[in-house]
């Protein structure tokens, strides 16, 4: 597997697949319906949002979470520090490296 196959594979496993979950979770839930406390506020919430409102703040879960992702890639390349940590992270795959330009790769593919 190849960096680039590498980050591509993992866009669409987090970013595509959480954000059509969540998608579907706030579009097609009632709060009514929801067992947890916390996803009944968010859908309550997200109810009274006009239809255009909804959108914006779908888009800005995937904008997260392409973000998230993008900063833990950064700290696999190494653009990315974390504290206390005095060692180099490494991704391999099969034997192969794939660390060196996730992050950059990832956010070409994502835009």
């Amino acid at each position: 597997m190849t960096p680039q196959d590498f980050v591509s594979k993992l866009g669409a496993e987090v970013v595509d697949k959480n954000y059509a979950l969540y998608r579907s979770l706030l579009l097609d839930t009632k709060a009514s319906r929801a067992l947890d406390p916390y996803w009944q506020r968010v859908l309550t919430l997200f109810s009274e949002l006009s239809a255009d409102q909804q959108e914006v703040l779908l888009e800005l879960t995937r904008h997260v979470t392409i973000d998230a992702v993008a900063n833990v890639l950064g700290v696999i390349d190494g653009t990315h520090a974390l504290a206390d940590a005095d060692d180099v992270f490494r991704l391999t795959y099969g034997g192969q490296a794939l660390e060196g330009d996730l992050q950059s790769t990832f956010l070409e593919l994502a835009e």
